[in-house]
């Protein structure tokens, strides 16, 4: 079976083969097996009439429902009974339908991603740091903190979506080369400078690898690099292998042996002083070896001498320095010495998940001393380390300075600890941007750099812990592939879901730059695949897709950012979710809004028996919407008015009341909200006025102030009426809105009921001008309006012609999708409309099966989107594919048409139709853009480089000459080369150019005229 997973990413796949794809078990909690499908968008899609029967098509019917039971589709058609005229019409329609395979749109490479958590690398000379993504290595320049080069190892979407690197680790014998190892088992050597490498691999492990690292050894008059890494094993428990591995064609073969087998994970693997010495740590255990003889001539024959003690809790880091052992330092044993001598001195530093760390110095020669001393029956020596405690947390990074003199930590306090080992003084580098995950000392010591939660790297001077490098990438939302560290602790837990789900990301385009991407994101993006956590998401991110480069970051909402961010009794304390955000057509007005639910916790000394937790949570709820004002000056967003509780909550009217859907009218200054009231709400903008006179701002601009303008109770479904039972409270459960082009129209719709009506607002007047009962069941769950096709995703996906008051079509989602709850088809589900193409966009949650007859439930792991772009008339999608990750967010694009998509791996893809340019380019490194050359000049002597400047010399005078000639004779105007343009405009890429304005005068010194002499 072909596994959706597998699939070439990027490819337009046609719907067919889709199809054929067998179906996955599925996914997600609190719902039955066969929830989500792994199979794709049927080929054709059904019409149906306005008495939901089955259209016909050319007389016959559109499809029939005589589907294999193996075929799982996530959109299934009508049910009608197949004769033979109905086999001639789906042949027919599928004849059609088979253009798909060669869809007029087109998916691009993503960009973006997340870093792995795995220290970066300073190359030789510290010029570049390399960092690696999901399936990619990234090289950036510490000069500039741009992109210097991607390699990505997913050449033509050859690896699966599900592989993804693991370890990383530079070649001591060519610094050019690094060695990068995959989930999978397959190890690369690619050369950083070049790119090349990324054709061939070897295969390690068929089990999987979970660390990996390299080292240089030498032996029988080679010297070469030596792979070490550590995986499952088939019969249970862990190894640790070493392998030589040699290009095809070589004369010395490819060996492993494996050095160490546990029964217990290795997580972190260490290999200092040319693989002579190896610490790793297996779960609370530390290990350290030494290599017995270096007289070896193949790996194979390699033989170390493992040695374990046990630490007290969960290892979170670990670091090892090597010394030269101290001439005066006295052993006890004549192999204790040769040892201590042969290998140095060993100090080995442990951070745990509790927040602890223990200094071990000269760990080897006292492992050794108490090794001997049982065995000859005297008691052990002592290993007693010092221990270090400030952070509260798990040490998710502690390191050695050059000079042993200091240890720098760091973890989820978002503070960089220096601690001086002589004195005990702590020096405190406080309210980083997010927690810290990595720490790497630069090869000479002068510059740290610090791998940060939020997806951001920077690169700090050790005298000063300023930044002098910043790296920083999309914060969207994560699946953790590995369980978190802090969960190794059993620490009191915030308030959860009842299901498993992704939560939606609200983001917007720019539409005054359509290369930013305004996204909603929060301290900590990384999801737990089998936690239920609600995310906080008090910041907006704005993101370039051009350069791949975040622009900036501000709050939305109050935040916690600071080392002391829990309360008295140990909880979190919790932030904002900022749940929906639009913008206005001339991206000028931005409009947000952010919800906070107390915790249950605080609220238990209420509990007895005539008061329920649940409503006394709702009463306390705060919700705010916010009017945000594009400020040129400042270049930010400023904060222009925030309602309190623009809705209550129904039906007690007191308490502020969830906000259920906010959109923008796409052709003035006016915003509409749809609340638990039951109440559309308009927005518009008012002039500030005092005694009648408009208030200006410092600018000289009048100042505006955001009210409701118009209000508009929907009324309840007639059955809803007859239902409902005296005392029992009568809740909408979700709402949706849409506007239509002109902003003449706005749809509301409620869900709750035991019916679904779709009203029709006239946002001038505030009054329902039409409703329309839908006959079929389900929750609408989103809502969308192109042209004159009013589009809704419930059990089916329905276009209304509102003209005609008509149904255009309906496609019928499949069984799996539909077992999903409320809250996780409105956080999963994503419509969206491109008004530039006609075009509308679904997205559904899929997910695969990893091995027959498996079922997986409970976790998010695997879980990925389908998506379909369907023309508002036609029943038949113009592209349908598998996307390798689960969306979290799906919006039009500005100023062109097609879609921008952003994913669980923190990937942006744009889907485009094939003839179109997008209105924002995908960011290119400086190697895709052919800006890496550099000419090298050869190396020449003084006396050469003095011939050289004195003949210099004399073409210059010679050339004064010449052009005082010439400009008695010409009239003073200039002549401007184009190599003179060159060197001001080919420069670099588009957002490594200086100001504009430098640029200006520039050019304009250029073609300025020399000042002609007064006569």
């Amino acid at each position: 079976m072909a596994s959706v997973l597998k699939r070439k990413r990027g490819s337009a796949q046609g719907v067919e083969t889709l199809k054929r794809a067998k179906a996955s078990t599925d996914v997600l909690e609190d719902a039955p097996a066969s929830v989500i499908s792994g199979g794709g968008w049927d080929a054709a899609f059904a019409p149906i009439n306005q008495n939901n029967e089955l259209a016909t098509v050319n007389g016959s019917a559109a499809h029939d429902d005589k589907l294999d039971s193996s075929d799982a589709e996530d959109f299934e058609q009508y049910a009608q009974k197949e004769d033979e005229n109905e086999k001639k019409a789906r042949k027919a329609s599928k004849s059609k339908t088979s253009k798909l395979k060669d869809s007029d749109w087109k998916v691009s490479a993503p960009i973006g991603g997340r870093m792995i958590d795995v220290d970066p690398l300073f190359t030789d000379g510290e010029k570049f740091l390399i960092v690696a993504h999901r399936q990619s290595i990234h090289v950036y320049s510490t000069v500039t903190s741009l992109l210097h080069r991607s390699i990505d190892l997913s050449v033509n979407g050859s690896r699966p979506a599900n592989v993804r690197i693991v370890a990383y680790a530079l070649s001591e014998t060519d610094p050019s080369m690094i060695w990068v190892a995959c989930s999978d088992g397959a190890v690369y050597h690619i050369n950083w400078v070049s790119g090349s490498g990324t054709d061939q691999f070897w295969t390690t492990s068929s089990m999987g690898m979970t660390h990996m690292t390299a080292s240089s050894m030498t032996s029988a008059g080679r010297t070469r690099d030596i792979v070490f890494t550590t995986e499952e094993r088939r019969d249970g428990g862990w190894r640790v292998t070493a392998h030589e591995l040699t290009p095809p064609g070589s004369d010395i073969p490819t060996v492993a042996r494996t050095i160490y087998t546990s029964t217990q994970p290795i997580h972190i693997l260490k290999v200092v002083k040319n693989g002579s010495l190896i610490v790793a740590a297996s779960e609370s255990r530390v290990l350290v070896a030494n290599l017995r003889t270096t007289d070896f001539d193949s790996v194979d024959k390699i033989r170390y001498e493992f040695r374990v003690f046990e630490s007290t809790d969960y290892i979170s880091s670990i670091d090892v320095r090597v010394t030269s052992a101290n001439k005066g330092q006295k052993s006890k044993s004549k192999e204790s010495k040769s040892k201590a001598e042969t290998f140095g001195v060993v100090d080995v530093v442990v951070g745990d998940v509790k927040g602890s760390i223990f200094v071990h110095n000269d760990l080897l020669r006292k492992m050794i001393q108490s090794q001997n001393a049982v065995a000859s029956g005297k008691p052990a020596v002592d290993m007693l380390p010092r221990k270090l405690h400030w952070h509260r947390k798990a040490v998710q990074s502690v390191k050695w300075s050059l000079d042993g003199n200091y240890l720098i930590s760091g973890g989820s306090e978002t503070v960089l600890v220096l601690w001086q080992l002589d004195t005990g003084k702590k020096q405190f580098l406080p309210h980083l941007s997010a927690a810290i995950q990595n720490i790497v000392v630069s090869p000479t010591g002068s510059s740290y750099a610090v791998r940060l939660a939020d997806n951001s790297a920077m690169i700090l001077s050790t005298a000063e812990l300023k930044p002098t490098t910043s790296i920083s990438g999309l914060q969207a939302q994560v699946i953790r592939d590995s369980v978190s560290l802090d969960a190794r602790v059993s620490r009191v837990k915030d308030d959860e879901r009842d299901g498993i789900l992704v939560q939606h990301a609200p983001a917007v385009i720019n539409p005054l730059q359509p290369s930013h991407l305004l996204l909603a994101v929060g301290e900590n993006q990384e999801i737990n695949p089998l936690s239920k956590e609600i995310l906080s998401t008090p910041y907006l991110q704005t993101f370039d897709v051009a350069s791949s480069h975040n622009i900036s970051r501000q709050a939305l909402s109050r935040t916690n950012i600071t080392n002391i961010n829990v309360g008295p009794n140990a909880h979190r304390i919790s932030e904002p979710q900022v749940t929906h955000m639009q913008i206005s057509h001339d991206g000028l007005w931005l409009a947000t809004v952010d919800e906070w639910l107390p915790p249950r916790r605080d609220l238990e000394y209420l509990g007895h028996s005539t008061i329920n937790l649940a409503d006394e949570q709702r009463k306390r709820r705060e919700v705010y919407l916010k009017f945000w004002q594009w400020s040129k000056t400042a270049e930010t967003w400023e904060l222009v008015s925030r309602i309190d509780a623009p809705h209550t909550m129904a039906p007690e009217n007191c308490g502020a009341g969830r906000i259920f859907d906010l959109v923008v009218d796409p052709s003035s200054h006016a915003f509409s909200t749809i609340g638990e009231d039951s109440t559309v709400r308009i927005w518009r903008p008012k002039t500030r006025t005092r005694d009648g006179i408009a208030v200006r701002g410092k600018d000289g601009e009048a100042l505006v102030s955001w009210s409701c303008r118009a209000q508009v109770t929907l009324p309840k479904p007639v059955s809803e009426v007859e239902v409902t039972i005296p005392g029992a409270p009568q809740r909408p459960d979700h709402g949706c809105l849409a506007f239509s082009e002109d902003g003449s129209v706005l749809a509301a719709a409620l869900t709750g009921g035991p019916d679904a009506v779709i009203h029709l607002v006239d946002p001038s007047v505030g009054t329902v001008k039409f409703s329309r009962p839908t006959s079929y069941t389900g929750d609408i769950v989103r809502m969308a309006i192109v042209s004159q096709y009013l589009v809704t995703v419930a059990d089916e996906v329905r276009v209304y012609d509102i003209v005609s008051n008509e149904l255009q079509y309906g496609v019928k989602l499949g069984s799996r999708q539909l077992a999903l709850t409320l809250e996780q088809k409105t956080e999963m589900i994503h419509l969206s409309v491109d008004r530039q193409s006609k075009t509308f966009a679904a997205a559904l949650p899929c997910k695969g099966r990893e091995k027959e007859g498996v079922h997986i439930a409970g976790t998010l792991a695997g879980v990925y989107s389908q998506i379909a772009i369907f023309e508002a008339a036609r029943a038949v999608p113009l592209m349908a594919q598998s996307l390798p990750h689960l969306l979290t967010a799906l919006v039009p694009s500005a100023n062109s048409p097609g879609y921008v998509t952003i994913d669980a791996a923190a990937e942006i893809t744009t889907i485009t139709p094939k003839a179109s340019q997008a209105s924002a380019v995908m960011a290119q490194s400086i190697a895709d853009l052919g800006l890496e050359a550099v000419v090298e000049e050869p190396a020449v002597g003084l006396m050469q480089l003095v011939e050289e400047a004195e003949a210099e010399e004399e073409d210059e005078e010679m050339a004064d000459v010449e052009a005082m000639e010439e400009d008695a004779d010409d009239d003073g105007a200039p002549v401007v080369s184009q190599q003179q343009l060159a060197n001001i405009f080919d420069i670099g890429p588009s957002f490594a150019l200086p100001p504009i304005e430098e640029m200006f005068y520039q050019v304009a010194g250029l073609f300025s005229a020399k000042p002609i002499g007064v006569q």
